[in-house]
């Protein structure tokens, strides 16, 4: 039987678990990238929210943003 260290806790575990993302072997407690703190989930994460509200503050295509334009209207 296979066994190998949980690259999270350090126990050893006779059925180990791969994480999708960074590859390395968990036990079950820690099998899921938000157990052990997935490094590689975090930056794909990060990257997807940078992109996303890059466009949300940039406002699109560089026309005023709608929801300033609503919050503008009461402000006057």
């Amino acid at each position: 039987m296979l066994q190998e260290k949980c690259a999270y806790c350090g126990d050893m575990t006779d059925m180990p678990f791969e994480c999708n993302y960074c590859k390395d072997p968990f036990c079950s407690e820690h099998r899921l990238p938000e157990e052990h703190r997935c490094v590689k989930l975090t930056q794909l994460r990060a990257k997807r929210f940078g992109e996303k509200s890059k466009i949300i503050r940039d406002g699109g295509t560089g026309k005023k943003n709608r929801f300033r334009r609503m919050l503008g209207r009461f402000g006057k």
